[in-house]
């Protein structure tokens, strides 16, 4: 299809007058491989004539039978919603719905679903409580009841194919690095991936065995799932790719349990995947949750890259998928490091060894708040981030009662305020041993996550860094370098943290090796 025909084919769908029903108004909204028309009481959708690699829409005859499948495979969750397959045929140059003529696209045809309804928008206005969770989890687990298992099915989850299909994903994806993933993210995934399966092969092989290999949705996400009074609706599974839809359950509901975690319910996404495991015996469901919402957060990512550079979109909308994108890779990133429970980061270490520059590029890329010492110590003694206390070690805003008041008031700030990513990052010298431990038993006690990560460089740096600091009259630290001997000798040298979750750091590196050194040291700590 040349441009010119399709520029002509998206005018005539974007008129009114071109259906049957005389709809009044028609709204275009596209995707990366498709162009759906919404003209009340119906939808019409187009799929454009693209080859992606995994997905290959590029002739008419294609096109024809993915239209086909969506419909078939769709009436599995959504029945009386997709109507069939509308032929869009030409006649002396001019378009037409019919039968009569040489047919020139194909549309697949669908009643319209009250945007109400759609589980994205009852989150968004609050209106949504476990009861309707509840319906979800049954029509999930009634359809993955009702799919059997076979060798064919079964085969795309063994942990070579499995392997293929996700570090192909992760290849592909490449050519984002620098615009809507860092480097540093981006290599620290594909290093999670393959320490999972390198450490994963069994449980696989076990869960092929146990039969939770399945035809499934494959594009499970709130978007796509519709809640009326009388019926849920679960609309639009993957038709152009069997790999992606022939998988685990685990990974088809990681990847509602991630858009959960995206938008900021965390508490559904538990009660689901709590619900579907245990109805579906699946006692081993957890080992692999994590792993498939990294995969599923991550294909989102891209998803949304592939959207951000297509010219024909919008460009509000270009700019709204490379924020999405960011922010889904975000999330990838966290599972593979954390997984999904909270987590808080202490960022610690001398004075001058770059604990505030690590706290704000961690903050920067892990899309979370940062609870500062010299911050906080500024705040609740009434002066300005660059108020100057000259007093010296112990005096003035560095009293041992004042001390002990600033670092109260970090924990708790830390762990009162995970927010969106669940994340937080605590900024501090945690010099005593007594102050650490008070950090770990918090975090046990609430059962969160938590990483120390201990920043390091030699002590001629650290002299040159405070020096410097003195001259910066937008530092908020005040220590400087007259103080770095009393501090070091004041230092609790981290020794009772050896073998807990801890990592050192020497921060003389730039922005992206100072990162990937945190990533990989975090991921060495995993099994």
């Amino acid at each position: 299809m040349s441009d010119p025909e399709r520029k002509k084919l998206i005018n005539f769908l974007n008129n009114p007058d071109s259906y049957v029903h005389n709809p009044g108004r028609v709204e275009h909204i596209q995707t990366h491989a498709s162009d759906i028309f919404i003209v009340p009481p119906y939808v019409y959708k187009v799929k454009k004539p693209v080859d992606l690699g995994f997905l290959d829409f590029s002739t008419l005859a294609k096109r024809k039978y993915f239209c086909e499948r969506e419909v078939e495979l769709n009436r599995r969750l959504c029945d009386d919603v997709y109507l069939g397959i509308e032929k869009i045929v030409t006649d002396r140059g001019s378009f037409y719905f019919g039968n009569s003529g040489e047919v020139f696209e194909y549309a697949v045809k669908m009643r319209r679903l009250d945007d109400k309804y759609f589980l994205k928008n009852i989150l968004k206005f609050g209106k949504v409580a476990k009861s309707d969770f509840l319906r979800v989890v049954e029509k999930l687990e009634s359809f993955y009841k009702d799919q059997e298992t076979s060798e064919e099915v079964s085969e795309n989850g063994k942990p070579e194919n499995l392997r293929l299909s996700i570090d192909e994903n992760v290849k592909s994806s490449s050519d984002y690095i620098g615009k809507t993933i860092l480097s540093s993210t981006y290599f620290a995934i594909d290093r999670y991936n393959q320490k999972f399966f390198k450490h994963g092969k069994d449980l696989f092989l076990s869960r092929i065995k146990e039969g939770f290999i399945k035809d499934c949705h494959g594009d499970l996400h709130l978007e796509h799932i519709n809640i009326c009074p009388d019926r849920v609706c679960i609309y639009d599974c993957i038709e152009f790719n069997d790999i992606f839809r022939h998988i685990d359950i685990a990974s088809d509901i990681a990847f509602l349990s991630m858009d959960l975690d995206y938008k900021g319910f965390p508490q559904f996404s538990d009660f689901i995947v709590s619900e579907l495991s245990r109805r579906m015996g699946d006692s081993t469901m957890y080992e692999v949750l994590d792993f498939y919402k990294c995969y599923r957060a991550f294909v989102r990512g891209k998803v949304e890259s592939i959207k951000c550079g297509e010219e024909e979109v919008p460009e509000n909308e270009r700019k709204d998928s490379a924020d999405k994108a960011r922010n889904y890779f975000r999330l990838a990133l966290k599972y593979a490091l954390f997984g999904s429970r909270p987590c808080v980061i202490i960022v610690f270490g001398m004075i001058g060894t770059g604990k505030s520059t690590v706290s704000e590029i961690l903050s920067e890329e892990l899309g979370a708040e940062v609870f500062s010492s010299d911050r906080t110590r500024k705040e609740i003694t009434g002066k300005a981030p660059g108020e100057r206390d000259n007093k010296g070690f112990g005096k003035g805003i560095y009293t041992p009662e004042i001390t002990e008041k600033t670092y109260t008031e970090i924990l708790r700030r830390g762990f009162d305020n995970l927010g969106l990513r669940g994340i937080s990052i605590l900024d501090a010298t945690y010099s005593g041993m007594e102050r650490r431990k008070r950090v770990r038993e918090e975090a046990r006690k609430s059962d969160t996550n938590y990483i120390f990560i201990e920043t390091t460089v030699p002590d001629d740096v650290i002299i040159k860094r405070l020096q410097k600091r003195k001259l910066d009259e937008t530092s908020v630290s005040d220590a400087g370098a007259d103080m770095f001997e009393m501090f070091k000798k004041s230092y609790d040298e981290p020794s009772e943290l050896e073998g807990d979750n801890y990592i050192k750091i020497d921060t003389r590196g730039d922005r992206q090796d100072i990162l990937l050194d945190i990533f990989n040291g975090i991921l060495d700590l995993q099994c």
